[in-house]
Order: C-alpha cells, then structure tokens, then sequence
C-alpha cells in the first residue's frame, strides 16, 4: 500500500512487557509502522512490577520514544483531580504535533477523549476486547473514530452507544513467519525438551488459566475424552489407527490468577496423574506449538478476536474453540466443525477427538491450517487495514 504522506501517531497502551495479546499487537504494529515510514511514540504506565521501564528494550531497538503517561483511570469521586491530570497530559501531548492519538485500551475511553481534545488531535480507540461500560454514548462523539478487531466486537460496542458509522473493522493478523509448522526435528526437540513422548497425542490450551478462558471447562471434558478413548478405540477394531495409541495429554501453559487457582487445581487433581501437564507462562509459545498436535480455546467469556486461533493455525494446527466471539468469527465455512460451545463438556469432548482424529487421517490439514491464516490473517493484511484507517481519520 503506498502512503501518501508519513504519520506522526501516538500510541497509547498500559505497560509494555508482554503479558497478553495486546501488549503484542501494539509492539507488532509499531514496528511496523516505523518500517512504513511513519514517526510513532508510545505513551505507557509504568509496569506493575519490577522497574518503571520494564518492556521498554523491544521500542528502544525500533528506535521508538516510550513516556511514561499519567494514571488513565478516572472515578466520580475524584472527579476534578483526575480531570486536571487528564488536561495536563493533553498539554504534555500537544507538543508533541501528533497527527493522530491511538488509544489501545478502550476502557481508559474518557482519558482518550479529554487528552485529545486538549492536544487537538484526532483519536482513534482500538476495541480489542467486549465493552466495559453500559454506555458509551457521551463519549464516543467529536473527533473520535473506532477500529474493532471483528465484527463481533464491532456490534457489541454499537450495542452500548457507538456510532456504527464510527467503526471500521481492522482485523488482528499474525506473521507467519513468527509461527511456522514444525518439521520432525523440531517436534523432537520441542518434545523432548517438555518430556512428552513422541507417540502421545497432545492437546495444547496456553492463555490465563482461568475460568472465563474455559479452563476449568475444559479440564471437566477433558475426563470424558479420556474416558471415551478406550471405548473408541475397542469399537475401532484391529487393524485401524485407533487402536495403541493410549491415553492423549493435555498441556495447560499460563499463569494461574490468585481467584480461580483453587477451581482449577482441584479440577487438575481429579483427572488421572499424568494426564494433565501444567507449565508456566512463557513468551515464546512456539515451542509449545511444536510439540501439540492440537489446541484448543474453549473462551466462556467472548474473545475479541482470537488470536490464539490464528497462532496456532499458522503453526499447522487446527484449533477447537468457543463459537462466541471473535473465535467464531474466524472459524468460519470449513472450519466451523471445530467450532463448540465450551460448556457443553460432552460435546468439547467430542470435539477434542473427532478433531484429533482428522490430525492422524489427514495429513493436508496442517498445510490447509496454515493457508487459511496466510490468505485471510496474516500481517500483510492487517497492516494495510490499520494504515488506511489511521490515515483516513488523521485527515478528517
């Protein structure tokens, strides 16, 4: 896509480490952006732990400003002080001749719309995820523009009070370069290297281990896929391959958050030892794809987008995943029968093995898998969505 002119735009985020999918979009699309020719800085709060500029190398290397911003959080009881602190930010920001302000946490709207009007910049809110106000109506107006991940996420926000007029889909894309298949060295390595044994067929979940993410779900169906195995495998017959296989494992890779840690160690202490391998959060979740043969997102509460989906099918995979939100969005025409509603248990246990057993009878899948994202998902086409509805709106 060929940019008329460069932009000057400043992006707006909470902390820069890495803790979710997106701190990493943000980092993505600087990057990005600065290979485009545009000037980008990046206004941030301090991490919530460790050092104030904790996540800060990956901007310095791209050669990117970071400012450490003011407090986005706004409360009807401090009501003037937070006002003023939102003014003096405009201030501080206006000086910096922004074309336009990208705001990518669209509960901090209400920062975003005093800062911008103050700086006289355009703003553009990333809706990245479901709404976290009832109404949004008063604070949608004036200079304002929305870029929703998908058109889930585009409804949802219409539905308490933005302008539908106002919101242009900009759907999150992935290198695919930076989630390639496997090849069978690699499957070893990254086996090998997690003790799981090349003949075990393995189900990946990584994400917050937590109950809206359908963890505790998940682990509730994942008793019935073992229970089921057996008894498939006896129906299968001689000859087949159902039969041998034994029991798959489940990896569940993420932080446990302190409120549901107890639900979901419980869940993991009622299924068979050793069916169930837990690991810690990790940044490089390739490893992690290399060694499944598949993965599964079963989100209870609707995912903006679905990231998770696209990763792993770049990596070759197909991925079992709640139908709400944008993880039925994506999954869509031939994929839709990897498509289920995760409280059902019997029917994600269902799922999990109908899926499991396409992966050993269809060797295409993984190749088809990593065409979808490419054609459909991959940066090339998110970037040129996201640039044309920044340039568009910086204009007007």
């Amino acid at each position: 896509m060929t940019i008329p002119r460069a932009l000057r735009i400043g992006v707006v985020t909470n902390g820069l480490p890495i803790i979710g999918g997106v701190e990493r979009c943000v980092l993505e699309d600087t990057r990005e952006l600065v290979e485009a020719g545009h000037h980008v800085e990046v206004w941030h709060r301090p991490a919530r732990s460790g050092r104030p500029d904790d996540g800060k190398a990956p901007y310095d290397r791209i050669g990117v400003p970071t400012h450490l911003a003011s407090d986005y959080r706004f409360s009807v009881r401090t009501a003037p002080r937070d006002v003023l602190r939102f003014v003096r930010e405009g201030l501080r920001i206006r000086r910096a001749h922004l074309d336009v302000l990208w705001l990518n946490r669209p509960e901090h709207l209400l920062w975003g719309r005093v800062v911008s009007t103050i700086a006289g910049v355009p703003l553009a809110v990333h809706l990245h995820h479901a709404p976290n106000y009832r109404r949004v109506a008063p604070f949608a107006g004036g200079r304002t523009h929305f870029f929703a991940v998908s058109h889930v996420m585009a409804r949802a926000w219409a539905d308490v009070g933005v302008p539908a007029d106002r919101i242009t889909i900009v759907p999150n894309g992935v290198d695919t370069a930076a989630f390639p298949s496997a090849t069978p060295a690699e499957v070893f390595r990254a086996r090998r290297a997690l003790g799981i044994d090349l003949t075990v067929q393995t189900v990946l979940y990584y994400g917050r281990l937590t109950r809206a993410k359908g963890v505790v779900a998940l682990l509730e169906a994942w008793g019935r896929v073992l229970a089921q195995v057996p008894a498939r495998q006896a129906a299968a017959g001689g000859g087949t391959s159902e039969q041998h296989l034994g029991d798959p494992l489940l990896v569940l890779a993420g932080p446990l958050v302190p409120d549901d840690a107890l639900d979901v160690r419980r869940a993991i202490a009622s299924l068979p030892a050793g069916s169930v391998l837990v690991l810690p959060e990790r940044d490089d979740v390739v490893p992690l794809l290399h060694a499944a043969d598949l993965v599964v997102a079963p989100s209870i509460e609707p995912e903006g987008f679905g990231r998770v989906v696209v990763e792993a099918m770049s990596a070759g995979h197909p991925v079992v995943a709640s139908a709400a939100g944008g993880t039925g969005e994506i999954l869509a025409g031939e994929w839709a029968r990897f498509t289920v509603d995760p409280l059902d248990a019997d029917a994600l246990a269902g799922s999990v093995l109908r899926a499991l057993g396409e992966v050993r009878e269809s060797p295409s899948l993984s190749v088809r898998s990593r065409a979808f994202v490419r054609d459909h998902h991959g940066r090339a086409q998110h970037v040129s969505a996201l640039l044309r509805a920044l340039l568009e709106h910086a204009q007007r």
